[in-house]
């Protein structure tokens, strides 16, 4: 075949979504499968087909009109190449091994890559290179202002590159962001809270407290110890999707949930500028969801809810780009928005709805266009890429009337698509509703067949190219519709599926589409061919009959169709419905022996695609089915089974496809053979030479490779579509022996064309005529529920069960949705009730036969005609009870392994199980240690313990300061340390142990592991010790409750004999003492009714019947209970109270006679027996009275025993609890120790962590030292060379009078002023006009940029160089000579100045190396003084050992915090130190009180004799101040009257009394008046006051009616203050506030000055002696 040609590719067309750029001004391009695509605003395409191996990532230069490609392979390549030209620019290799992942250029002449960054592409010159995340890459791009600047962002971090340049030396520095929170509640504060944590070092009750590094405590080295913070942020963070540059270097960044958040290009940190709102208040919009598979024009597209139009939603930010307006944004949802950045506020300005997610958006070069991306349909703007393009199935020859070959298309959505063979133009469409999954057209009319995944055919009709239309449709299978092939003549159409139906279609539109007949292939079908042999059509079917289609082809099936059987279809089908039988179609099924892939017939041989070999294999196929051939039924039952039949193998094999799977397709005259495989490649062979071929790569493996492959009527073109969604036309490069062979076909294809050219003129006029097809609403999915038949149908049964009639089923009819083949057994249905009518009126004498007796009544069984279909469904139940039964016993099974599980770990491995006692007579619950049996690993430990020879002295040894101070108090007779240094009590319940190592000498790793060891014994020995007790107590309830058992016997019998009715004592064991009852179910606890086996329930009622036997035999004649009865009343003993039960017997006499015709014997008789009645009446009391005794004293005697048992078990309680207390002490110790432990490791982890850094950072010191080496030998060097470029210039220009002493020293000095004047270059105006769409206001490349410089500078020196300039009278030699030396002197300032700029940069580079080795020196000396840190913590760790004291409280004097105490700043002393500083307090203290006694007694003579003193000095005053009385004293009358006669001056004394005396009666008469006057007052004021009280109270309701309508006035006034401006009340409320805040504040005050007193007293007090004797 390869002598044929060769084939080129003419076009191409598809869109998967990947980024599309602008090129040009015009032109949009976007990788189209293994090609370029160029697309023009006026609709010109171009391809350009990439030759190298694979299609890797793709980059645009816009500004150069440039774009790189990468191949995807090892050692890949980069191509650039121009636009248009498509010359090669460069070709850049070695960086890197695998495949390339993204590409982006700068905006002057750098490249960068993922693997290898950057490159100068116009020289492939690789520049450096640097390893980034291996997190895969979201967005990468270069700052359009400064080339040295790269942004990476992944959905983890956001990275920025600063690239630094020494000459020709480049290094890339990498400058991470943090991302900012997702969620705008999360605060910063908390993250620094988390790093401020104490660690486990800092909570060691202990001032020397060693900081240790999470990643140290976390046990990690190396890169996970500095990752660690990375891996605990567990804060959900922002996702980045996309990114823009912003003119002043920032970056923005758009976030998949939809932040946006700014990062700064100075410190590198990340602002959010926008936070989405929240899912639940998003307003309820369909903008992200509502665009239809199907969009025409940008006039379907329906605007955006105006709720919505302001929101940046969730993926709204997955493309963003910078314009000068504004922030342009798209995403997911399907909105493209501007947003405001200028602004401190967000704000979106515009929106436009797309209609459909977009994947990219950029702008052309000038700003002017935009163009946009999507996976789902066309790009949007004023030109449109093509969509994703799905299911190209097969071609259309040429309409006559357009003088122009066309070809159809379908996609995945359901668009059939007419495009033109020569440029690949898009024609027309129409969408028929429905998922499309196969297309097929016939040669004979102009229409296509669709098939649909609802299992319907659509026929398009394309008479009108321009309009096509649906015109008929069919539903053939309830699933999709797979498989769809028109024979050579497009007579006949075949149709396949998944259910392994085939059917035959008369495809003419003259028989209006109808279907034939069917047949069953047994399968899931993989191919369908058919080809012609004479007049008879044999088709090949090729299936899987295992289930999984990756199995490949494993059967095929094959059977003729021929005119003569469609003629008399009758005859040649099983019933009405339509399928074929085998016999008439010759139908074989024959096995494969090699599984393969695609099929095709031609000359009585079968073609595949081995599955294992991977080649074409050609097969042979027999005339006649090597077995016997199946019936339907048989097919469908020995689907799954292995056939007996003998396998076909193939005759011969060709070389084929590198990877399984693919397809195979005819040419249309049948000579050439084209096949296509997952690895992208479409190889054509022709029938005579299979072994040579003609290979093509259109689609790329990585996608899925070639999905279908096609011919045009002709052959002279291939049509291929892949899974990438791509469709490619390949054109035949005929060479001189292929065109023969081109014409063959083209004659073929003509003659074809003639043949059928009236029938097509027929069908066409059939298709104008047919009317458009309406699909049925339920196309894709069915209708739920009862439809209104369904409903009718259960209404008419339930009428007739009512009336007790016989329901007669109705005539089935169709539903609206259903199959071809539904729609045959329906009507196959109808026509067997009218053949069987008559049987059908004979079943109607089953209810005749209900009404007939008994014994004329029929059996049910004789009713059943059909047995098979009883059998099936009592199989059918069988099989469902048999599931039902299995599920059970799994889940049974299941929950009785889960309960093994649980009994053995948590019953059998334990050696002492674990179980409680409970009291008697309260609540009170004491349980056992449940212990497992110590494991080989713990005893081995503890035999290596034991084994070792321990010193064991009388005074524990000590290391610490402290230690030295223990005295032999601290140690007991025996030599061993007291509880207060061991630290717990184990010792007094037999946890002792003479190897346990002191608390003061644990320093080594070994002994803290033995003590460890020793301790758990310890633990286990107490255990031990408890649980045995604990066994006794438990012996003693268990006896304790047996003897209540037997005492509760005799108390039944008593309360029996004395016929009481009380409550007793009956305890039993609960279920948590016993424990073991819960491992087995009792009857009493199933509440369901067992399930019984027939084997169980037989040899239950075998059991009852025996039973039942036995106690009948036992209620018959008993000839031992007679006897017994009869001589001893039944009893073999007598007892006393039975005999009391009986009563003496009456004498007949008293029975017969009256008491007066007695006798004197029966009189005597009589008082005998009242006496024995009398006397047994008293022996019955006494005999009760003796009862209720025993009865006492039994009930009395179980309180005691159960009281005595409630003591025993709360004693035991008490000491368990203890115990508990003993442990718990036992295990904070081993706590300790493994804590120690642990920090040791975590203190060795450190150290190597510390290692690994000082190691690595000496590294990074050499290189960077080396470097810095280099790079200031390299300055020096440039340095050199750029004095020597100055001292060139300089004796330069010296030399210039030297040079041009031939002239005139007047045209000398004019020659120096022109050679001294500088060209004048116009400035490169950077273009500012705020009217232009480019926000970095299109700045041209670096290097576009010195074109332009040297340009104009030419320019310029030109100008100088014009004779025009030229002094006069010179010689136009001197003149040329001059300006050559001119031009000289202007390039070497040229020269210099770009020296100079170099070496600026090469200083500024070699300064940043220089602070990164002394950075780097400083972090090693960092280093270092940690390491030594270390060792001291490492050291004083191992010294100040942390051990637990068990004290008293009064021997701690800490105050206690909040919580615990705070030891951090205590120290531990002796108890000796502190006794004997209480005695010398003591001591003093008596001292000081006897002097202070002493001191008071002779300061209270000293006040004594002071007091009797003073008094003296008082009487002499007092007597003093007598005298003078005495001697001034004036004598009256009176008193001389009274001294010349006392007895006169008494005689007046009483006359004056008895004066006053009737004065005072006088004033009690009036006194006794006014009294009663003013009672009288007080009578006549009580009644004014009853009177005002009336009259008050009547104020009151006035006083209520005037409060209402003052309220009434006062809530008018309110109503109307708003109108009113009152300053006064907000200033007394200012007022009030401001006195409220001043009241709160001296509240505040006096309650610090109340703490602060407390305060002082308490620290006061502090400062008294303690005197208080402490005991011990």
């Amino acid at each position: 075949m390869d002598a044929v040609g060769s084939l080129d590719l003419s076009w191409v067309q598809g869109y998967n979504g990947s980024k599309a750029s602008y090129i040009d001004n015009d032109v949009i391009c976007y990788i189209c499968g293994n090609n370029v695509k160029f697309v023009a605003e006026d609709g010109a395409e171009t391809s350009f087909n990439f030759k190298g191996q694979g299609v890797g990532p793709f980059a645009v230069h816009g500004i150069n009109k440039a774009f790189a490609i990468a191949e995807q392979c090892l050692d890949p390549k980069i191509y650039v190449f121009v636009y248009p030209t498509f010359r090669q620019a460069g070709l850049l290799e070695g960086g890197a091994k695998l495949e390339y992942t993204n590409l982006s250029f700068s905006s002057s002449d750098y490249l960068a890559s993922i693997s290898g960054v950057p490159e100068k592409y116009t020289d492939s010159t690789k520049l450096c290179s640097v390893k980034v995340s291996a997190n895969p890459i979201t967005s990468f791009t270069f700052n359009p202002g400064n080339w040295r600047n790269i942004c990476i962002t992944n959905e983890k971090e956001i990275t920025v590159w600063q690239t630094e340049q020494c000459n020709n030396k480049f290094v890339l520095l990498k400058q991470s962001v943090k991302l900012p929170p997702e969620d705008p509640n999360s605060l910063f504060e908390d993250e620094k809270d988390k790093d401020n944590a104490p660690t486990r070092a800092s909570t060691r009750m202990t001032r020397y407290t060693i900081d240790v590094p999470k990643a140290a405590v976390a046990g990690l080295v190396g890169e996970m110890a500095e990752r660690l913070e990375e891996i605990q942020d567990l804060t959900p963070r922002v996702v980045p999707a996309s990114q823009a540059w912003t003119p002043s270097g920032d970056i923005l960044i758009g976030c998949k949930g939809g932040q946006l958040i700014k990062v700064d290009g100075e410190v590198f940190k990340a602002k959010v500028l926008y936070y989405p709102p929240p899912r639940a208040q998003t307003p309820y919009s369909r903008v992200g969801s509502a665009y239809s598979l199907k969009q025409d024009s940008s006039a379907d597209i329906q605007p955006v809810a105006d709720d919505v139009s302001k929101m940046v939603l969730e993926g709204s930010l997955d493309c963003i780009a910078l314009h000068r307006y504004g922030l342009y944004a798209a995403g997911q949802d399907g909105v493209l928005r501007l947003i405001d950045m200028k602004g401190e506020e967000f704000k979106v300005l515009e929106q436009c709805p797309v209609g459909v997610p977009v994947s990219s958006l950029g702008f052309s070069v000038n700003y002017r266009h935009i163009v946009l991306g999507s996976t789902q349909t066309n790009a949007y703007n004023l030109t449109f890429l093509i969509g994703y393009l799905i299911h190209f199935f097969l071609i259309l020859d040429g309409i006559e009337r357009l003088e122009m070959l066309l070809l159809h298309t379908c996609r995945e959505d359901g668009e059939v698509q007419l495009w033109t063979l020569e440029k690949g133009h898009l024609v027309s469409s129409i969408f028929v509703g429905i998922q499309a999954t196969s297309l097929a057209a016939g040669p004979l009319l102009h229409a296509v067949a669709v098939g649909t995944i609802s299992g319907h055919v659509f026929y398009v009709d394309f008479t009108d190219v321009d309009s096509p239309r649906i015109i008929h449709g069919t539903r053939l299978y309830q699933g999709p519709v797979t498989h769809l092939t028109y024979d050579a003549d497009g007579k006949y159409l075949f149709s396949g599926s998944d259910d392994g139906h085939v059917f035959v279609i008369d495809s003419r539109a003259t028989k209006q589409f109808t279907p034939l007949a069917y047949t069953i292939v047994g399968g899931e079908i993989q191919s369908l061919s058919a080809a012609m042999e004479g007049e008879t059509i044999k088709l090949a079917v090729t299936i899987n009959t295992t289930g999984n289609k990756r199995n490949g082809t494993t059967s095929v099936v094959c059977f003729d169709i021929s005119d003569d059987i469609m003629k008399d279809l009758k005859n040649h089908v099983r019933s009405l419905k339509g399928e074929f039988k085998d016999d008439s179609i010759k139908k074989m099924d024959l096995k494969l022996a090699i599984p393969s892939y695609g099929a095709v017939l031609a000359d009585g041989n079968l073609y595949t695609m081995s599955q294992y070999s991977k080649k074409l294999d050609q097969i042979p196929l027999p005339e006649e089915s090597t077995g016997k051939q199946r019936s339907t039924l048989q097919s469908l039952v020995s689907m799954n089974s292995q056939s007996k039949d003998e396998p076909l193998y193939p005759d011969a094999e060709f070389i084929s496809h590198q990877l399984p799977g693919g397809k195979l397709q005819f040419s249309p005259h049948g000579k050439w053979l084209a096949s296509c495989g997952t690895d992208g490649a479409v190889q054509l062979r022709a029938l005579g030479t299979m072994d040579r071929f003609v290979s093509i790569s259109p689609h790329d493996y990585r996608s899925g490779g070639v999905r279908f492959v096609a011919f045009s009527d002709d052959s002279q073109n291939i049509f291929t579509t892949g899974y990438d969604g791509v469709l490619t036309c390949y054109s035949w490069n005929f060479s001189s022996t292929g065109i023969g062979k081109a014409k063959s076909a083209m004659e073929s294809a003509r003659a074809r064309k003639t043949r059928l050219m009236h029938l097509q003129k027929e069908e066409d006029e059939a298709l104008k005529g047919m009317s458009l097809y309406t699909p049925p609403t339920s196309l894709s999915r069915p209708v739920s529920g009862l439809n209104e038949a369904d409903e009718k149908e259960r209404q008419a049964k339930e009428k007739a069960i009512e009336a007790d009639e016989i329901y007669t089923t109705p005539t089935p009819v169709p539903p609206s949705d259903s199959t071809w083949l539904q729609v045959q057994t329906i009507t196959a249905v109808k026509e067997e009730d009218k053949e069987y009518s008559d049987t059908k009126r004979d079943l109607r004498m089953l209810k005749q036969n209900e009404d007939l007796p008994e014994i004329e009544k029929l059996g049910r069984h004789e009713f059943d005609l059909d047995i098979e279909e009883q059998n099936k469904l009592q199989a059918e139940a069988d099989s469902e009870v048999q599931r039902v039964r299995d599920e059970i016993e799994f889940d049974n099974l299941a929950k009785i392994y889960l309960r093994e599980m649980i009994k053995k770990e948590c019953w059998d491995d334990m050696k002492v199980k674990g179980r409680a006692i409970q009291a008697f007579n309260s609540i009170l619950e004491v349980s056992n240690f449940p212990m497992k049996q110590r494991s080989e690993r713990f005893e081995k430990l503890l035999a290596t313990a034991r084994k070792l020879e321990v010193e064991m002295t009388h005074k524990p040894a000590t290391t610490t300061a402290e230690g030295d101070n223990l005295e032999d108090e601290e140690v007991d007779e025996g030599g061993k340390e007291k509880p207060s240094t061991t630290g717990s009590l184990s010792v007094n319940y037999g946890g002792d142990n003479e190897l346990f190592i002191s608390q003061f000498e644990l320093h080594s790793r070994e002994q803290k592991t033995q003590q460890i060891v020793l301790l758990e014994d310890a633990i286990f020995r107490m255990k031990n010790i408890f649980n045995k007790e604990f066994d006794d107590v438990f012996l003693k309830k268990e006896q304790e409750i047996s003897k209540i058992k037997e005492k509760n016997k005799r108390i039944v019998k008593i309360m029996a004999d004395l016929e009481l009715c009380e409550d007793m004592v009956e305890p039993s064991m609960s279920i948590l003492e016993k424990p073991e009852r819960l491992l087995t179910v009792e009857d009493h606890e199933v509440k369901v009714e067992k399930y019984l086996t027939p084997e169980q329930r037989k040899k239950k009622e075998e059991e009852e019947k025996a039973e039942e036997e036995r106690r009948l035999r036992e209620k018959g004649d008993n000839a031992r209970e007679r006897a017994l009865d009869m001589m001893m009343g039944g009893v073999l003993e007598i007892k006393k109270e039975d005999e009391l039960k009986k009563d003496i017997p009456k004498p007949s006499f008293m029975l017969t006679k009256k008491e007066e015709d007695w006798s004197e014997d029966e009189q005597k008789l009589a008082k005998e027996y009242e006496k024995k009645v009398k006397d047994l009446q008293e022996e019955r009391e006494k005999y009760h009275k003796q009862l209720e005794t025993e009865l006492r004293k039994l009930q009395q005697t179980i309180k005691e025993g159960m009281a005595n048992f409630d003591d025993v078990l709360n004693q035991l309680f008490l000491k368990k609890i203890k115990i508990m207390m003993v442990i718990y002490q036992e295990e904070l110790k081993i706590l300790r120790i493994r804590y120690s432990l642990l920090m040791e490791e975590e203190l060795v982890t450190q150290e190597k962590e510390l290692a690994r850094m000082m190691e690595h950072k000496k590294q990074m010191k050499a290189i960077t030292a080396h470097a810095m080496m280099e790079c200031r030998k390299n300055v020096d060097a440039f340095r050199e060379q750029y004095d020597i470029l100055v001292a060139e210039d300089k004796v330069m220009d010296r030399s210039f009078k030297r040079e041009f002493n031939d002239v005139t020293a007047l045209q000398q000095d004019q020659l120096y002023r022109l050679f001294r004047k500088k060209p004048r270059v116009p400035r490169l105006m950077t273009q500012q006009d705020s009217g232009l769409p480019n926000p970095f206001a299109e700045r041209p490349s670096t290097a576009r940029q010195n074109n332009q410089a040297k340009q104009a500078l030419d320019q310029a020196i030109q100008e100088m160089d014009k004779e025009v300039n030229c002094p006069e009278g010179l010689d136009t030699s001197v003149w040329e000579r001059f300006c050559s030396y001119r031009r000289e002197k202007i390039e070497n300032d040229q020269l210099m100045k770009q020296k100079a700029l170099t070496l600026s940069e090469m200083e500024a580079f070699l300064k940043k190396r220089v602070d990164e080795d002394e950075q780097l020196k400083n972090e090693i000396d960092g280093i270092s003084d940690t390491q030594n840190k270390l060792k001291d913590d490492r050291q004083r760790f191992n010294l100040n050992l942390e051990v637990q004291l068990l004290l008293k409280q009064g021997q701690v004097e800490v105050d206690s915090g909040s919580f615990i105490h705070d030891y951090k700043d205590s120290a531990l002393l002796h108890r000796s130190v502190v006794e004997e500083l209480n005695n010398n307090i003591k001591q003093l203290g008596e001292s000081k009180i006897a002097s202070m006694v002493e001191s008071k007694d002779f300061r209270m003579g000293i006040i004594q004799l002071e007091w009797e003193h003073k008094k003296m000095l008082m009487n002499i005053e007092d007597f003093q101040n007598k005298m003078k009385d005495i001697q001034f004293m004036k004598v009256t009358r009176e008193i001389q009257l009274y001294l010349n006669n006392a007895e006169q001056y008494d005689a007046k004394k009483q006359e004056e009394v008895s004066k006053l005396e009737q004065t005072i009666l006088t004033k009690l008469k009036h006194h006794e008046r006014k009294v009663n006057d003013k009672k009288k007052i007080i009578k006549e004021l009580k009644k004014k006051s009853k009177h005002q009280t009336t009259e008050n109270n009547q104020l009151e309701t006035e006083q209520t009616e005037l409060n209402v309508s003052v309220n009434e006035r006062k809530h008018i006034d309110e109503v109307n203050a708003e109108r009113r401006m009152d300053t006064g009340a907000e200033k007394r409320y200012q007022e009030i506030v401001q006195r409220r805040k001043l009241v709160d504040l001296a509240k505040a005050q006096a309650q610090e000055v109340a703490v602060l007193r407390a305060e002082v007293e308490r620290l006061r007090m502090r400062t008294f002696p303690a005197l208080v004797q402490v005991e011990h």
